[in-house]
């Protein structure tokens, strides 16, 4: 089936099957690793993303379903804070990079705040586990 979708800014047009999961869309057809299938039973949230503005687990929706959809990924939100941050995620690859930044996100009102969490801390990561 073909799908359109806009991901981190970017219209994507792709033929896939219909069956295919979100998450593999994501990391197969546009390479976009920060996604993870960590549990196999969706419940861990490394899959989390945003389609429209909502966040959802990748792991539990086709890629058929975010047809003509908005969707922000890990990657995306690592972009939007400024090349440093892009940079950051790309040199690390936290497995659970997913719920580290949506919590981050959450719990920061403003993004040059969390770029400076990510930033100038190191135990960043370990505060909120």
């Amino acid at each position: 089936m073909e799908m359109t979708a806009t991901v981190n800014g970017r219209t994507y047009i792709h033929d896939v099957p219909p069956r295919l999961l979100l998450v593999h869309y994501l990391r197969e057809y546009l390479n976009l690793t920060g996604a993870h299938v960590g549990c196999d039973t969706s419940q861990c949230g490394a899959c989390v993303i945003h389609v429209n503005g909502q966040s959802v687990k990748s792991c539990t929706m086709l890629a058929v379903q975010a047809n003509g959809a908005q969707v922000t990924t890990i990657e995306g939100l690592a972009a939007t804070a400024g090349a440093k941050a892009s940079a950051l995620f790309r040199s690390i690859r936290w497995r659970r990079s997913s719920i580290f930044m949506l919590l981050r996100w959450l719990r920061c009102r403003d993004r040059r705040h969390l770029l400076d969490l990510l930033l100038n801390s190191a135990s960043s990561f370990s505060k909120i586990w």
